[in-house]
This record gives C-alpha cells, structure tokens and sequence, in this order.
C-alpha cells in the first residue's frame, strides 16, 4: 500500500518519463553557482562557522523575484522563470520538514529549462525518503515529500478519513491538446467537504 508512478500520474499530471533527475548534490561553492544563474545569492552568515543550508529562504526569494520588472529582455524573464519554478516544485513537490528553504540543488535542475526530466519519478522517490525519515525519527522529526500527492492518493484508495466529493461531473476529455486533461486533484478532489468527528463527553451530573 504506497503511491505509485500511476498516482503520480494521474493525481499531478507530472511527466513519469523522461531522463532520471540524478544529478551532484554537493553544495561547495553553490552562492557562486547561484550568482551565475539567476544574478544574486542569499548572503553568507556573519559568523563563518556557522553552518548555512544551502538553498534559499522562501522569504528571500519572494523579496528578491516576486515581480519581473516591465519591458525585460529575454534574458531575464528566463531568470524570473527559472526562480519561480524553483520557488513552487520546492513548496509543492520536494519541501523539507522545516518548510521555509528552497534547496539549491532543484535551482540546479533548472539550468536548461527545456530539458525533459522524469519529474513525477524524483517526486515520488523524494517523498518515500521524507516519509522513512519522518517514520524513523531522523532530521527535524517532521514530514516534508508532496503532501498533496499523500493526501489525494489516501483519499482515493482508502475509506477512513476521506472526504465527500460535492460535486459529481462528467470527466472531460481534450485529445486535441494533452495539456488541458484533467487530474484528480484538479477534477475529482477539487470540491469537497472533510470529515469531522463530533465526541460527546459526559456531564458533571452524568453518573458511570
């Protein structure tokens, strides 16, 4: 009982094919790496001994690229692009258990924008780690992995605790453009109501 490549599939859309996401993961020398690829770098920390995540704060992203300024060249729009795609497969496919770092090791994914990767396989082996981590207690003790992915495919395969679709509809079909098919999370789970359990406790007069 585990998402499989399917679910990935089916619930984001994500591409199951492609070149595996295998790449470096050191960080020496990543605000350098950074610089050259989207024009800044998060400031080192004042004290050189402490010990600095490589990756960027969420925070920090949105101060620094919330807008791409008007009349850009291309140049920088695929600046702009880049980091925004960084900032959102970082919130939504690989967050870590602390939720607010952007790792630098997805920017580096980034470099050439049109290369095919497997994205929904990186996604699901990404969240089989996150979620042994969080079973063995390793790290921070939290949960980090694509919680919606979790969530949508418990929905769908398991009866407790899941939701009650509001609305029942026709599955569309768009053969002329691929892009416009639906998914689970956009079709089927987009409206729903969740479960609440109501407990009743005793009175002071109730006697036992």
């Amino acid at each position: 009982m585990t998402p499989t490549l399917q679910d990935v599939s089916m619930i984001l859309g994500l591409p199951i094919q492609g070149d595996p996401l295998c790449m470096n993961t050191a960080s020496d020398g990543w605000r350098q790496q950074m610089e050259a690829l989207i024009g800044m770098a998060p400031p080192a920390p004042a004290d050189p001994k402490a010990r600095a995540p490589a990756g960027a704060a969420f925070s920090w992203i949105r101060l620094n690229f919330a807008q791409c300024p008007q009349g850009a060249n291309e140049d920088t729009i695929r600046t702009y692009t880049r980091v925004y795609l960084w900032y959102m497969i970082s919130r939504t496919l690989f967050p870590d258990s602390g939720g607010k770092l952007a790792h630098w090791c997805w920017l580096k994914a980034l470099t050439v924008l049109e290369h095919r990767w497997s994205w929904g396989t990186a996604a699901l082996a990404y969240l089989y780690r996150q979620l042994d981590e969080a079973c063995r207690r390793t790290g921070s003790g939290g949960i980090g992995g694509c919680l919606l992915l979790l969530s949508v495919w418990s929905w769908d395969r398991l009866s407790v605790g899941r939701p009650r679709t509001l609305t029942e509809r026709p599955w569309p079909h768009h053969h002329d453009n691929l892009d416009r098919e639906p998914t689970w999370v956009t079709h089927l789970w987009d409206k729903e109501e969740m479960m609440r359990t109501v407990a009743s406790f005793p009175s002071k007069e109730t006697k036992v």
